[in-house]
């Protein structure tokens, strides 16, 4: 059931890859949206866009508090994928998820929905046999995966205060991005790095399609504490990936096989440059690690059943669209 939305949406972590694509999809269907930022000066993907701007974080207690004094939705979208420390990882995932729910529970009145982005890493990946369900004891495998849960379990603590609702969405890609965007560069310049072994299976989430989810989720009438995955209704092997990456985009790249053990020591080497420079790198051990999981596939009967979703765009079409973007922006020449 459709509920009526009261007040103004918040959007944590609006200037960045998701929360940008959500904010769009607000303002777009009509809502009065504000943004927690940072700087209100580089707004990035916000630029042009009809927001209220909030200075502020997820650490300062203060701003948090004034940002959602009159939201009747909160979309806490902010959060870190990538982080030079481990520490880094809990301090905004974990901690920071805390400290806006601890401010909705005080200084926001009208709330009437909060809606977590958490990731399919913080249920872990799935059996041969089966996708993971929300109802299966989580088994994480990195720190990101780990503050995530956190994060959920911060949630839920307050699923009787005010109705809570967590996305765990799987890999996301789409215009905009820079993890997977990585994929596309190198197999711009003719390579596509892979793990060795065994074929490696997945369901991948266009961008646009998160977005839908999200909106969704905080328009319908669900129970409090709902867990659902997202995610297009496909599960792609990756050497399937791999083919329709160069086939949408026109090019012709060499699949070069990396150990597993090799791509440790890859990561490892990039975490120490990341020190160095100041800044993390998308590549590390972690990332190995969960790369190098067989299965990351995820049900989506919940989702259909309880919101009425179905991801829209297809695994072809997606890419297809993603390379025009990376292309038009010149981010791929």
């Amino acid at each position: 059931m459709k509920q009526t939305v009261i007040g103004s949406v918040l959007v944590t972590g609006g200037t960045g890859f998701v929360g940008s694509h959500l904010v769009e999809l607000l303002v777009n269907r009509g809502y009065e949206v504000s943004c927690l930022v940072r700087d209100p000066g580089n707004v990035r993907w916000l630029k042009g866009q009809r927001v209220r701007l909030i200075q502020g974080n997820c650490s300062d207690r203060e701003s948090l508090e004034a940002a959602v004094r009159n939201a009747g939705t909160v979309y806490h979208v902010a959060g870190l994928t990538k982080a030079a420390r481990r520490r880094d990882f809990y301090e905004v995932n974990h901690i920071g998820t805390r400290n806006i729910l601890d401010a909705c529970a005080r200084r926001g009145p009208n709330l009437q929905k909060f809606v977590l982005v958490s990731s399919l890493a913080a249920a872990g990946p799935a059996q041969a046999d089966r996708p993971v369900r929300a109802m299966d004891a989580p088994h994480p495998v990195s720190d990101y995966g780990r503050s995530k849960l956190l994060a959920e379990e911060e949630t839920l603590k307050f699923k009787d205060r005010f109705p809570v609702v967590i996305l765990r969405p799987s890999a996301v890609y789409g215009p905009r991005d820079t993890d997977v965007f990585e994929l596309f560069r190198w197999a711009a310049k003719g390579y596509i790095l892979d793990m060795s072994g065994s074929e490696r299976f997945l369901n991948w989430c266009y961008v646009k399609d998160l977005a839908e989810a999200l909106v969704t989720a905080g328009e319908r009438s669900v129970p409090s504490g709902s867990v659902y995955f997202v995610a297009e209704d496909r599960i792609h092997s990756m050497t399937g990936f791999q083919r329709v990456l160069q086939e949408s985009g026109g090019v012709a790249a060499k699949i070069i096989k990396v150990p597993v053990w090799a791509g440790y020591l890859v990561g490892l080497a990039a975490e120490a440059a990341g020190i160095l420079r100041g800044r993390p790198s998308i590549i590390n051990r972690q990332k190995v690690r969960e790369a190098a999981q067989q299965y990351w596939t995820c049900d989506l009967d919940t989702i259909r059943a309880d919101l009425g979703f179905q991801a829209a765009m297809p695994l072809e079409k997606g890419l297809t669209a993603t390379w025009k973007w990376y292309r038009e922006n010149g981010w791929i020449d």
